[in-house]
């Protein structure tokens, strides 16, 4: 079985959200949303530690920065 808590999952959600803000750099929500295609209200979620993507995001932001999903949630550096 799978063992994680919910301190783990808001682990992810904190890490996430400030890589997501490093690898978009100067660029805002609204901007980089629109030029991915990725509803803006979404990319809120995700910078407010709200969410976490759907699988078909992470990979799609996974391949466009060039980092892998475990960069993305904190299980590696």
């Amino acid at each position: 079985m799978i063992d994680y808590t919910a301190e783990d999952i808001q682990t992810c959600k904190d890490v996430f959200a400030e890589r997501l803000e490093e690898l978009m750099g100067e660029k805002s929500s609204r901007q980089w949303s629109k030029e991915n295609g990725i509803p803006n209200a979404t990319v809120a979620t995700w910078r407010l530690k709200q969410s976490l993507p759907k699988i078909e995001y992470f990979i799609a932001m996974a391949k466009h920065f060039g980092v892998s999903i475990d960069y993305l949630v904190g299980l590696e550096d």
